[in-house]
């Protein structure tokens, strides 16, 4: 995308987990690493090509950081990581992940 002159603006919704994924099934292997997913994006940019990235805390910062890539950056690709609690999810969603996991514990239908 970089090496193309894509002009587009991602953002990445990091959780720092799997809100989901455990409410399916917890487990020690839902507990992952966070990546600094900023850092990643520049170090592949390296200086070369046009990209801008942005770590963001808060609706302000959010805010701030799509005015940036819609103005001064909008000649860039932009890549927004937007820093969310872990549990910042509908109500819908984490029905259905019970649901799901309703389902899963269940025993198979016999064939």
């Amino acid at each position: 995308m970089i090496r193309c002159g894509q002009k587009t603006i991602i953002f990445l919704i990091n959780n720092g987990g799997y809100t989901i994924e455990v409410e399916i099934h917890d487990g020690p292997y839902n507990v992952i690493k966070n990546w600094n997913y900023t850092g990643f994006v520049d170090a592949i940019h390296n200086g070369e090509g046009k990209c801008w990235t942005s770590k963001v805390f808060c609706e302000e910062e959010l805010v701030k950081a799509i005015e940036t890539a819609t103005g001064d950056k909008k000649d860039c690709l932009c890549f927004i990581e937007v820093i969310v609690h872990k549990d910042d999810t509908s109500k819908e969603l984490l029905e259905w992940g019970s649901r799901v996991s309703a389902a899963n514990s269940r025993p198979p239908n016999p064939q």
